[in-house]
């Protein structure tokens, strides 16, 4: 049986960056992999060489934990052997023959096997490898080569330091490494989108603070959003996050009492407002919604473009092109959709709300009802907590 005492850890986009970007970028992946590795209380040592990330562990569970660390593309548990032909035949043979063993257990048989070369800095050519291992594996078991659809594919990573053997790709998330980026303040409602959006701009390596404004009678989902902070918080490596509140009943009711048709459009303009207060107090560099186009009837084309009009801070919307279907599927994996389903909708909503708004109008009525410095007073009643982890505790060390 093939004892695995490293796990080989893939990245993608970091690869195509400037060399002085990609040492960066790889410092703080690193980093971020051994936080999450440390809380788990994985014994493990991390070192680099040409766009791998090593981490030397008997401890399987980093496969799993690494695999979830954004920026990372793939991960697979190896086997290190000395980088000459003749260890690398016999540890592909042994790894033939585990996996065979694996099949048997299952109930199904192995008759066809493909080595996958690859070769960094060796005296022998990916071919060699591939035919030498080939031929040692087909003469030990009996199975054929077949390079189109093998039922066992053996990968072989040759390396100056050593050669990695292995058989299993476990995918990541991707994206680019948490605090790569700079800081997002991203809307959070306490329904199934916004909390979403936070975490795919997470995925893009942006540190993320999050505002919910408090619009009690109308919408109660503090308690959701709150919880929801603390799902996100487990995706950090250990970076906590700013929940800031911000009460809005006051503008709510201005903005009812005036323009009841265009509540949706001039609260949202509103929140934009003291967003962008609130964006210079969190150094953030943008702001993020978790707007799908066209699902509801405030994120209409032209109302968007109403909305958005003269902010003057860039406004994200990592979910536009996402249906509603594939942002719950997502909600599902990052933790968040079973909080989200306890929230309730806005009752400020009106019964025909304005779906084709026009930049012009919303504009004056932004003006007539004095928003902007409403948006300022609203803004200095913001508190913060806030939600990560904790020092001294499993799992729980503030990195911001």
């Amino acid at each position: 049986m093939i004892s695995q005492d490293v796990v080989l850890v893939r990245y993608g986009e970091i690869a195509l960056k400037d060399s002085w970007t990609r040492q960066s970028w790889e410092r703080i992946l690193k980093s971020n992999i051994a936080f999450c590795l440390h809380r788990a209380g994985v014994d493990h040592r991390i070192s680099g060489s040409e766009g791998r990330i090593f981490i030397h562990t008997q401890d399987m569970r980093a496969v799993e934990i690494a695999a979830q660390v954004f920026g990372v593309v793939s991960v697979s548990s190896a086997q290190t052997v000395p980088s000459n032909l003749d260890d690398i035949s016999r540890a592909a043979v042994q790894t033939a023959l585990d996996g065979m063993e694996r099949a048997m257990q299952a109930g199904s048989a192995v008759r066809t096997f493909a080595i996958r070369p690859r070769r960094f800095g060796v005296p022998f050519s990916s071919v060699e490898i591939g035919r030498k291992a080939g031929e040692a594996v087909r003469l030990a078991t009996g199975a054929t080569v077949n390079l189109n659809d093998p039922q066992l594919e053996i990968f072989v990573e040759a390396r100056r330091e050593g050669t990695y053997i292995f058989t299993d790709m476990v995918p990541g998330l991707g994206g680019l490494p948490m605090g790569s980026q700079g800081r997002m303040l991203a809307l959070i409602s306490g329904g199934i989108d916004s909390p979403v959006a936070a975490w795919m701009m997470m995925r893009r390596g942006c540190p993320i603070s999050l505002l919910h404004f408090d619009s009690r009678p109308y919408a109660d989902s503090i308690d959701q959003s709150k919880r929801c902070a603390e799902v996100l918080a487990e995706w950090t490596c250990g970076r906590k996050i700013n929940f800031i509140t911000i009460p809005i009943r006051r503008g709510i009711e201005r903005i009812q009492m005036h323009y009841p048709r265009a509540t949706c459009i001039l609260c949202r303009r509103l929140m934009y407002r003291v967003a962008a207060q609130v964006m210079e107090s969190e150094r953030a560099l943008g702001l993020v919604t978790g707007y799908s186009l066209g699902q509801v009837a405030s994120q209409t084309a032209e109302n968007i473009l109403a909305e958005q009009a003269a902010i003057g801070v860039p406004v994200y919307h990592p979910l536009i092109a996402m249906d509603k279907s594939e942002i719950i599927n997502l909600a599902r994996k990052i933790g968040t959709y079973d909080v989200t389903m306890e929230t309730k909708s806005c009752t400020a909503v009106p019964n025909k709300p304005m779906t084709r708004a026009r930049r012009e109008e919303i504009l004056q009525a932004e003006e007539d009802l004095d928003l902007v410095n409403i948006a300022r007073a609203l803004a200095c009643e913001m508190t913060v907590s806030r939600i990560g982890y904790e020092p001294g505790s499993e799992s729980k060390i503030d990195r911001r």
